[in-house]
């Protein structure tokens, strides 16, 4: 599975903070949006690379903040979707690895 999330740490993600303090609100968002969306494919590829079955949730709600003039409310409203569709995939992938181990347990 190609990892598709880039690891950021110590100084790095220090200076990566600044920057980003450094940004208007709707560049902020958009970063957030955008670190969502692949997020949320991150952990739906974990799911497919073990075949375990898993629904990417999406509502209508993602489509507003592509609009050039979303609101707040826009980008909340987005932000519970993206937040989630990954915390199902997650547990669509913590129920497959404990459904996977435990067969391999039986047959041990």
């Amino acid at each position: 599975m190609e990892c598709l999330v880039v690891k950021v740490q110590g100084d790095n993600f220090n200076d990566y903070m600044e920057f980003f303090k450094s940004l208007p609100l709707k560049e902020k968002q958009n970063i957030i949006i955008e670190q969502l969306k692949m997020l949320s494919t991150f952990t739906d590829l974990m799911c497919k690379e073990y075949r375990i079955p898993s629904d990417l949730i999406m509502n209508k709600e993602v489509l507003d903040v592509n609009k050039e003039d979303y609101t707040e409310d826009d980008f909340a409203e987005a932000i519970i979707v993206y937040i989630n569709s990954i915390q199902n995939s997650l547990s669509d992938y913590n129920i497959g690895i404990s459904k996977m181990l435990d067969k391999s347990q039986m047959i041990n």
